[in-house]
């Protein structure tokens, strides 16, 4: 074989080995600007002004959550700042508070209790021994009650619970119910449902996205009392365009409900249900463009 040819298979091979793929090399963690070398760090005072320490390089950016911040913060706009005076939800409230869909406020749910106990002062002179027996409804004795002031109200359908806290000075007698409506007032409550039966408490929860009750279907409606212990639930997941009335004691068995249309909501009555106690005795959703606002939850102190 002469030399020229050789030639074109010595060319062939060089044009293979140039058009092989390099290995690719993985981009550096958020460097600061693009194209630029990332600045390695261990603390804000190596990245200079306007700079921030985060995974070990300068980075633009403070945060990009909230868990990102110190303890007492909340992340806007990847800086970490004080949270708002009002909370429209979890990411308004530092660290792992929540945000109460009542006040507007942010609120520890795992701080324990800061209202009354359920072993004394329930009752206003209730006597000895009523313990926990008071939030079963049996206590003795005039004006034998509960007072649910702290009591939260969570959808634990998500990970992240909806959450709203009961107000101070809301209280249940034995045998009586607490309506609790998503946005309305009692008169507009009224005038969607017709009149609430007498001697029900209402209350208008004023719920976003945050808050108890929303009803849009699979939630899983608790009862969690001022020592965060569940009073009741999780009850059976939910369906739209429905009423959902106790008739069992196991609040989490659909066996425990009656699954009704809307047209048979019954807001401050209370079904017949072998349960006992404090518990969720309905919740509905209401039907037509708008009327979101006249969803509610009800809760019963049961003999």
């Amino acid at each position: 074989m002469t030399r020229a040819a050789l030639v074109p298979s010595l060319t062939f091979v060089f044009a293979s080995i140039a058009a092989c793929p390099t290995t690719p090399t993985q981009p550096p963690v958020e460097t600061p600007d693009a194209g630029t070398e990332p600045t390695l760090c261990v603390d804000d005072e190596q990245c200079g002004d306007g700079l921030f320490c985060r995974a070990g390089f300068c980075n633009d950016a403070q945060c990009r959550n909230k868990g990102e911040c110190p303890a007492t913060e909340i992340c806007v706009d990847d800086h970490c700042v004080p949270p708002p005076e009002k909370c429209g939800g979890p990411d308004d409230c530092p660290g792992d508070q929540l945000c109460d869909g009542f006040s507007d406020t942010c609120f520890d749910p795992n701080g324990g209790g800061g209202g009354e106990g359920e072993g004394e002062g329930e009752g206003e002179g209730e006597g000895e021994g009523e313990g926990e027996g008071e939030g079963e409804g049996e206590g003795e004795g005039e004006g034998e009650g509960l007072d649910l002031g702290g009591y939260r109200l969570e959808d634990r359908e998500l990970q992240d619970p909806k959450v709203t806290v009961l107000p101070g000075g809301t209280r249940l007698d034995v045998g009586q119910v607490l309506v609790i409506g998503r946005g309305a007032t009692r008169a507009e409550f009224e005038g969607f449902w017709g009149p609430i039966a007498p001697g029900a408490v209402y209350l208008n929860a004023d719920a976003d996205s945050n808050g108890v009750p929303i009803v849009n279907g699979r939630e899983q409606f608790t009862i969690i009392d001022t020592d965060n212990r569940v009073v009741d639930g999780p009850a059976a997941a939910g369906v739209d365009k429905k009423c959902f009335a106790r008739t069992g004691s196991d609040a989490s068995s659909s066996a425990s409900w009656s699954v009704l249309p809307t047209t048979d909501a019954s807001p401050g009555a209370v079904s017949a249900s072998s349960a006992h106690g404090l518990v969720i005795s309905e919740w509905c959703d209401a039907e037509g463009s708008g009327n979101f606002v006249f969803e509610y939850i009800e809760l019963a102190l049961l003999p």
